[in-house]
């Protein structure tokens, strides 16, 4: 069963024309795969426009009509994977993610907004997203 939208190799590939991808070249190939699965979940989490290809497939793409799964859902899948290796194990995602809107430390205090911590983490990956996701307009 495919359980990430694309492979370690197919993502060592793309990261290798990448600038600042450190965090990715230095994980182990378990942790690549482990993030690349975790953010092909996320990704299917997300309300996406259209339906799959074929309605037994087991992950969300592609969607009809492709028959494969796009680039820019596999670059989608590498974005948001290396921003899981970079961020998603911090105190603040895991504030955000409990629900916590703002906090102090001393002088210090930050206040989100109430949807912080759901969805993706990397902004690069919603880019390349775009097109699928329910509630975005293309701006041409």
């Amino acid at each position: 069963m495919v359980t990430a939208y694309c492979t370690v190799e197919e993502a060592d590939v793309y990261f290798s024309t990448r600038l600042y991808s450190d965090n990715w070249t230095n994980a182990t190939c378990t942790e690549k795969a482990a993030a690349l699965t975790h953010a092909t979940r996320t990704i299917d989490r997300l309300l996406l426009k259209g339906r799959k290809t074929d309605s037994t497939q087991s992950l969300a793409f592609p969607r009809y009509p492709d028959t494969e799964i796009p680039a820019v859902v596999k670059h989608a899948c590498c974005e948001e994977a290396l921003a899981l290796l970079e961020h998603g194990n911090s105190q603040r995602r895991k504030l955000q993610q409990q629900g916590v809107q703002s906090f102090s430390i001393g002088h210090l205090s930050e206040t989100y907004v109430a949807s912080a911590g759901k969805g993706l983490l990397s902004q690069e990956a919603k880019e390349y997203l775009r097109p699928w996701l329910v509630g975005s307009v293309v701006i041409q």
